[in-house]
């Protein structure tokens, strides 16, 4: 029976220096990324639920080690003992790994219910929504747009915003259509003039551009999906398609921490003009920006990402992310994110 308790003693121990050293290197990462909700984490009570993993790291143990005659019944009542020993031993394990990463991390734990506080409790409005800093980007969409335009030309924008951008758009030309495919129609055609030559609508019911062939002079992406065969089938001979993106970079920071596996490959300037080209466009004009975008307050993070994608403002869902940030802006008065964007120009052939 004395042999029985220090070996379980021993192996007690073994497995809390084990633990330790693993909690002690997660630790270290998670300071490192600033991920306030793994030391949230720690502040629960202790609940053991690794009965059923514990059985089958013990069968399997004791399955390879064990002397005696393989299912007879003194194998079964050592088993039984083994088996006993080793969820006693974890039990006890686990409750000591709680309270220590507990003690050893006790004000990473008050400082993240400080501000998991602060941000459940925060004010959602809009007067903080204009307090961020963007870098200063390489081209303007607008100015480029002017170029291709002339006062005679069927202008067609694609757009996902509300008709935001077009709505800024002047001098408007002899025709525009702007096509939403997310947004009510009446709601965008509101916010022009009545005898504004704007005209607002939507995709077809196949996804299909609600022009007919060779329809559009210039026909300008902004931040929008598309169907290349799409863009070349309504647009004239020698007309200009002109596509402004955000690339794979942009929002890096967020992509990130929540979608780490869709990282793969990239879609910037050059691999768009890659595929306008596999259609037979001729590619006019290429630019690329990458910048940054300074948040001072959390408000703005959330007034900014409910602007430009509403899914993201969602602060209970995403709180990993906007915990990071908030702790950001404590700890250097700021929270920094890339960004990244794209313009090509490119031409349908006579």
């Amino acid at each position: 029976m004395e042999y029985l308790i220090i070996l379980l003693l021993v192996f007690i121990a073994i497995l809390f220096l084990m633990q330790v050293v693993f909690f002690e290197i997660t630790r270290n990462k998670m300071e490192k990324m600033n991920n306030i909700n793994w030391f949230l984490s720690l502040d629960k009570p202790f609940s053991y639920n690794r009965v059923g993993y514990m059985v089958f790291i013990c069968f399997f143990c004791y399955l390879i080690s064990s002397p005696a005659p393989l299912f007879s019944l003194s194998w079964f009542i050592y088993f039984v003992l083994f088996l006993a020993m080793g969820i006693v031993a974890d039990a006890i394990v686990q409750y000591a790994i709680l309270f220590y990463s507990k003690k050893r991390c006790r004000r990473q734990i008050e400082d993240a219910h400080l501000l998991q506080n602060e941000l459940q409790n925060f004010s959602q409005n809009s007067e903080a929504a204009n307090d961020y800093t963007l870098s200063p980007k390489s081209f303007d969409e607008t100015e480029v747009l002017r170029q291709y335009l002339s006062a005679e030309d069927h202008l067609a924008i694609l757009s996902a915003d509300a008709g935001e951008f077009a709505s800024e758009f002047q001098p408007v030309p002899e025709a525009m259509y702007v096509v939403e495919p997310y947004t009510d129609s009446q709601f965008v055609q509101n916010k022009f003039p009545s005898d504004s030559p704007v005209k607002v609508t939507t995709l077809t019911p196949t996804g299909k551009m609600p022009f007919k062939d060779e329809k559009i002079d210039v026909l300008m992406c902004e931040k929008c999906n598309y169907d290349k065969n799409e863009m070349n089938r309504v647009l004239k001979k020698g007309g200009y398609f002109i596509v402004d993106q955000h690339g794979t970079a942009n929002l890096k920071e967020f992509i990130q921490l929540y979608m780490p596996f869709r990282m793969k490959g990239s879609w910037d300037a050059e691999n768009c003009a890659q595929t306008l080209e596999s259609i037979g466009m001729r590619i006019i004009h290429k630019f690329e920006d990458y910048g940054t975008i300074r948040f001072h307050s959390i408000q703005a993070i959330h007034q900014y990402l409910k602007k430009v994608s509403p899914d993201l403002a969602n602060v209970n869902k995403f709180q990993v992310f906007y915990l990071q940030a908030l702790k950001d802006i404590k700890d250097h008065q700021y929270f920094e994110m890339t960004t990244h964007e794209f313009l090509v120009v490119a031409q349908k052939p006579y």
